[in-house]
């Protein structure tokens, strides 16, 4: 999803609940004055957010391509979606810097792309020459050359953004590893572990570059509304590609690999918990995490059901007991009503767990995309909810 669809989605959804994110009239056209506008609404909020966004999404798609190395459909599919990342990427440096910028990001992203997918299969084909040639490549080629891009792109310190971008690679040749090694627990440790190095490594120089082109990206991309709309994100896409890691390995009996997506999960649901509850308090985290691990277990039993039957039963729950109840917790918390949202992300989750479960592989990647993308419209949503009934929490 563009940054332009995604905006234009979320005021959709936000005019039907009856509010706004950016401020306008009213349809009754009785309003006087305009709302303050939502500080977490912003052309720099949506540059930082999406370039988190697209960082995180790299390692989940990285993960879930490592996952299926010996699957060589699947492994197709997502490989074709780590370069619609790619793509995606690359358009949003050369929205802030222009096409030469652009260009230049691309060549040196694309390139640490191969690198990673060689050293993946020099990995599952006993092939040592090949996986040393791909991480030195990736440590030798690909570090100082997105580092330097970065500091000068933001002007941030060489040797800053050198080691965390070096940390950021040995880490995700970590995750591989204990990957293609079936250490399951370790791995999927490791993928929340990288995960979040995305998340700083997009906070290093997003902001910057938002502050360097004030013209393009008007507005403050790091005040503390646009905080939790980030944190909002990264967790709510994070959760999204895990579950279908979980189903995923549900439906092809990987019992231990199950399980450690599952623990993984669960941890996520306990973050998003400790994020509910640090905005809307104890009560509501509390709330939050029942309703969220019952909609996990609801996903993982239509993904395992053993009968037609029951898995119209965890339909039946998911459409009819967690929609509705999680749509009326947010509401009841923010005043945004978002069943709209939540309907369709369900339907998008289970669509890929379908594609699972019939082998449909050729379009398991971009259904799995559609699905983590409708999460991010749920997470701006709570996000703006939140942000325009706290003011004083989130000050403009």
């Amino acid at each position: 999803m563009t940054i332009l669809r995604a905006l234009a989605a979320v005021l959709a959804a936000l005019a039907l609940a009856g509010c706004t994110i950016s401020g306008g009239p009213t349809a009754s056209g009785t309003r006087t004055t305009s709302p303050k506008p939502n500080p977490a609404d912003s052309k720099a909020a949506d540059f930082r957010t999406r370039m988190d966004l697209l960082l995180g999404e790299h390692v989940l798609v990285i993960a879930k391509q490592s996952s299926a190395a010996r699957r060589t459909d699947e492994f197709t599919s997502y490989l074709h979606l780590l370069t619609s990342n790619g793509n995606d990427l690359t358009e949003l440096v050369r929205s802030a810097m222009g096409s030469t910028r652009g260009n230049q990001f691309d060549k040196i992203w694309s390139a640490q792309n191969d690198y990673l997918v060689n050293y993946t299969i020099g990995l599952v084909t006993h092939n040592k020459s090949k996986a040393d040639g791909a991480m030195k490549s990736l440590a030798g080629g690909f570090v100082p050359q997105f580092s330097q891009f970065v500091s000068t792109a933001a002007e941030v310190p060489l040797d800053s953004i050198e080691q965390l971008t070096t940390q950021h690679v040995l880490q995700t040749k970590a995750m591989i590893d204990d990957q293609i090694a079936q250490s399951y627990p370790r791995m999927y440790a490791d993928l929340r572990l990288v995960y979040a190095q995305a998340s700083r490594l997009g906070d290093e120089f997003a902001p910057k570059i938002a502050k360097k082109f004030p013209d393009k990206f008007p507005g403050n991309p790091s005040n503390s509304a646009v905080d939790l709309r980030v944190k909002m994100n990264n967790l709510l896409q994070e959760h999204a590609y895990l579950e279908t890691m979980t189903t995923s390995a549900a439906i092809g009996g990987r019992t231990a690999e199950q399980a450690a997506a599952g623990g993984a999960l669960g941890e996520n649901t306990n973050a998003l918990g400790a994020l509910v509850s640090d905005v809307f308090g104890a009560s509501a985290g509390i709330q939050f995490d029942q309703i969220w691990a019952a909609k996990n277990a609801a996903l993982i039993g239509y993904a395992a059901a053993p009968t037609a039957s029951a898995r119209q039963s965890a339909s039946k729950q998911l459409n009819e007991v967690f929609v509705p109840r999680f749509s009326g917790f947010v509401q009841t918390l923010t005043g945004v009503d978002l069943r709209p949202a939540v309907e369709s992300q369900i339907q998008g989750t289970i669509d890929v767990i379908d594609d699972q479960l019939s082998k449909s592989l050729a379009k398991l990647g971009s259904d799995d995309r559609s699905a983590e993308a409708s999460m991010e419209l749920i997470a701006d949503l709570i996000a703006a909810g939140a942000v325009a009934k706290l003011p004083k929490r989130f000050p403009a």
